[in-house]
């Protein structure tokens, strides 16, 4: 198993989702996103066309310090990490991003 870590992926423009990739071929078995201890804003992932207003295409909201993981069915790398973004309350916000690859 390979683990890719991001780091800390900022959101420039609250309100303009930060897709986590751009490529198609990026996939994973595992994703795990954390909220950065320390900052002030909540921060959002969901998919590239979400709403943090309405909150459609939200999978998660996290306050500081909270995380979130998600990991396929069958441990095989079938998510599109093009498929989803991030969106903060505070411009310069973000989220850990971390992910593995089988």
């Amino acid at each position: 198993m390979t683990m890719t870590n991001l780091g800390r992926v900022n959101v420039a423009a609250p309100g303009t989702p930060v897709p986590l990739a751009t490529d198609p071929a990026i996939t994973a078995s595992k994703l795990f996103v954390q909220a950065v201890p320390g900052l002030t804003g909540k921060m959002y992932l969901g998919a590239r066309t979400m709403s943090k207003t309405s909150l459609a295409g939200i999978a998660r909201v996290l306050s500081p310090g909270e995380s979130f993981f998600l990991e396929s069915q069958d441990g095989a790398d079938t998510i599109r990490l093009k498929d989803y973004a991030i969106d903060a309350d505070v411009a310069g916000e973000g989220l850990l991003v971390t992910w593995w690859t089988e």
